[in-house]
């Protein structure tokens, strides 16, 4: 395999850095101290209780050094220092509390992974003024497949986790667009069921064809165009942060590679080329990879591997993820969930219990994810038992999901101090999922 040109993965480091940036200008007025400052409580992923947030200071210098690491990265200046950096210090805010989980937070942080790892800085950074002759016009083909990799995960099982009855039938989409009545004249048309169909099983047929589809060349720009206006209406219709703007830029990848050089080249003939000119030419890749090396082989087939499977374990358990919640994470279940409800907590004997408000403990964004989600009722569980010598703990719940009828999530008879926080199978003090899809919500032949 011939390497190619480096400039489209120059490019993605260029636009992972300002996404970056942008990513902590929108955090740090005001989300780090409502997120990690002013709750009393957090809750971690699983075990790792041990991951708690610095005090305030510390935690706004962690978003400043984000900021700034970022923005190395972008400049590719100390690129390896500023991306190792970066990447802890992302994985570690991203880890602090699982109630703020985004899907475009855990994917910034195997990005920072792989940009730590891979030979992205060859072109157009600061370091090579320093250093020219680390500057090379190619990189091996396999990087680009990498990252292309990584991008391509995101659309694809987004689109797999797309085939349940829930978004099949128009749910929870046809209740959020139902919701925006703060966009005047084109209210009816998000509520017209034509358009909510449309947009249920386009959503579906983007993610799983996308990627094949900016595959092939002769497709490639009419799916960037698709792919563009997607993020764009899901940035105008959900806001999501930076990850529409992040995943339009990433995507390029998905280009020739040596596209950035074409487009100077282009820009250059039309601005400053004489008469008969054609600009500078894309810098001809040269040579063969040397072979990999079986250490870096395993590696990439690990990553792959687990990149695979990871989203796909919750076919191993029995119930809905989307209710119980389990193997719901790191498996890209965008979008595909409203859960709403309450919680209740009794610490005691069960004949002498007294009733905890959960609100007097979180702020708003941790306790309006609370009640639908059973680990967190356990970490929560266990907060309180801590705070009253080992007593103890039960929790009423009644939550809807995607516009159901409410019902308990968790069994209102189990201690849930006492449950572990580690179970790798079906757990049963989840109550499964009863209450069908109300019958309003019907398939596209209605």
């Amino acid at each position: 395999m011939r390497p190619v040109s480096s400039a489209s993965v120059a490019v993605f480091r260029m636009a992972f850095g300002i996404a970056m940036v942008g990513n902590v200008a929108l955090y740090l007025p005001v989300l780090v101290d409502s997120y990690y400052t002013d709750t009393t409580t957090h809750f971690p992923y699983g075990a790792l209780t041990f991951v708690s947030p610095l005090p305030r200071p510390g935690m706004h210098l962690i978003y400043v050094a984000m900021g700034v690491t970022g923005a190395l990265i972008a400049l590719g200046r100390w690129y390896r220092t500023a991306a190792w950096s970066f990447f802890a210090l992302t994985t570690y805010v991203f880890l602090l509390d699982s109630s703020y989980f985004q899907n475009h937070e855990y994917l910034v942080s195997l990005l920072a992974l792989l940009l730590a790892l891979l030979p992205v800085d060859r072109r157009w950074a600061m370091d090579l003024r320093v250093h020219p002759e680390r500057a090379s016009p190619t990189v091996p083909a396999w990087v680009v497949w990498l990252l292309r990799f990584q991008i391509g995960i995101p659309y694809f099982f987004g689109g797999v986790a797309k085939l349940n009855a829930d978004w099949l039938r128009g749910e929870p989409l046809r209740a959020w667009l139902a919701a925006r009545t703060d966009i005047g004249p084109i209210d009816a048309v998000l509520t017209n069921a034509n358009v909510v169909w449309t947009m249920t099983y386009g959503a579906l047929a983007l993610d799983l064809l996308v990627v094949p589809l900016l595959l092939w060349r002769r497709t490639r720009a009419a799916a960037f165009v698709v792919v563009t206006c997607f993020h764009l209406l899901n940035a105008w219709l959900f806001g999501l942060f930076i990850f529409p703007w992040l995943m339009i830029a990433a995507t390029t990848i998905f280009f020739a590679p040596d596209w950035p050089e074409r487009v100077l080249a282009a820009w250059r003939s039309r601005t400053h080329a004489t008469p008969g000119a054609t600009g500078d030419r894309p810098a001809a890749p040269t040579g063969r990879n040397a072979s990999l090396r079986p250490v870096l082989v395993g590696a990439l087939a690990i990553w792959v591997v687990v990149q695979l499977t990871l989203p796909l374990r919750h076919y191993a358990i029995d119930g809905s993820p989307n209710w119980t919640e389990q193997g719901h994470r790191f498996a890209w279940h965008m979008k595909l969930r409203d859960k709403s409800g309450t919680a209740t907590f009794h610490v005691g004997d069960a004949g002498s219990a007294v009733p905890v408000d959960p609100a007097d403990h979180l702020g708003d964004h941790q306790l309006n994810r609370l009640a639908g989600h059973p680990e967190r009722l356990v970490h929560f569980a266990r907060h309180l038992s801590a705070l009253h010598d080992g007593a103890e703990v039960r929790v009423d719940t009644s939550v809807s999901l995607n516009g159901r009828r409410p019902q308990p999530i968790v069994d209102p008879d189990v201690d849930l101090a006492s449950v572990p926080l580690v179970d790798w199978g079906r757990r049963p003090w989840i109550l499964p999922l009863e209450e069908p899809l109300r019958p309003g919500s019907r398939g596209p032949d209605g």
